[in-house]
């Protein structure tokens, strides 16, 4: 009976040193300076705490407009608002980047259990630029024969799935943009599990191959390490990297597409020693022409007869930094 006591005991406190480890301390930050603070005080609801209004309270900081706390969090995917109250009615509305449209903060703690002190942000607002984690998700469209009316729109573990409350921008072409300011540090690693939709409804997502080294099962899967990051993605396909670093403002290069002889030639002003590569990705994400130890880039031709007409990424790689352009092959 002893043993089996003990043996009891033994895997209570496995679990409960299992929880400890796995929470994290969460230090929340809200600057109140253009409110009149409630009698009831400031708070914090969210999925952090079952979204109750009242038990989760933040204190002054000295003689600040700065309230916080420190609270236990689990790891995962946080949706969360500020009350200048203890009451709905009371909670505050802020947006992009740091908000979906349905007034949702995100936050996301990894398992790390590290202590995570959260960037200052003003009631209703975001934290300044510059300031947390930031990150943005760039998607091709040029597969689509259309856009839907309802916008381009991104959905995941991010806002808990929501088909319609993260509409992207159309940035040039048929790129869309989205960007996110999160309130964890710019060094503080975050997982993505999203996906795209042409339009702002489930059946109107995205069909990704599992091929695709990001995607798993039906969904697209990264990591991302540090703050500042670009996301590049092709609707219905893979991602690739793109550099916003000219490597070419010395060196100026221009792309012709022959469509006669379904070449790509290469074209520049000054010398090309520093061109060490040059690939070619379908809108799948699939390598299909790949030339290294370039000696003259004035000389080089890439051969379209073997593919098929549509959109390819031309990456040109020169120490150890990417300049990418988009050709239509026809």
């Amino acid at each position: 009976m002893k043993k089996i006591y003990r043996i009891n005991l033994i895997a209570l406190f496995l679990i409960l040193t299992f929880q400890a480890f796995s929470q994290a301390d969460v230090t929340f930050k809200v600057d109140m300076s253009n409110e009149t603070i409630s009698p009831e005080g400031v708070h914090v609801v969210g999925s952090i705490n079952g979204w109750n209004t009242t038990s989760n309270s933040l204190t002054q900081e000295g003689t600040t407009n700065i309230y916080s706390a420190t609270f236990q969090v689990e790891p995962g995917w946080h949706e969360f608002k500020y009350l200048n109250g203890n009451a709905w009615g009371t909670e505050e509305s802020a947006s992009l980047p740091c908000a979906a449209s349905n007034g949702n903060r995100f936050l996301f703690i990894n398992d790390s259990g590290e202590a995570v002190v959260l960037a200052e942000v003003p009631f209703g607002g975001c934290n300044s630029e510059g300031t947390g984690f930031e990150i943005t998700f760039n998607v091709d469209m040029s597969s689509e024969a259309s856009i839907a009316t309802e916008g381009v729109h991104m959905a995941g573990w991010i806002n808990n799935w929501g088909t319609d409350n993260l509409m992207l921008e159309n940035d040039f072409d048929a790129i869309y943009t989205i960007d996110f300011r999160l309130p964890t540090p710019a060094d503080y690693p975050i997982v993505f599990e999203y996906k795209y939709i042409n339009g702002n409804a489930w059946g109107t997502d995205e069909i990704l191959d599992a091929e695709c080294e990001t995607v798993t099962e039906s969904n697209r899967l990264i990591t991302v390490n540090t703050s500042g990051t670009n996301v590049y993605d092709v609707f219905n396909g893979c991602n690739y990297e793109l550099s916003t670093d000219d490597i070419f403002n010395r060196n100026p290069l221009t792309l012709v597409y022959n469509k006669n002889l379904r070449l790509l030639e290469f074209y520049n002003t000054s010398t090309t020693d520093n061109i060490t590569s040059i690939r070619v990705y379908n809108l799948n994400g699939q390598l299909v022409k790949n030339l290294d130890h370039i000696d003259n880039i004035s000389s080089t031709k890439l051969d379209f007869n073997s593919q098929a007409n549509g959109l390819y990424i031309v990456q040109i790689e020169a120490n150890s930094k990417l300049n990418v352009e988009k050709i239509i092959v026809h």
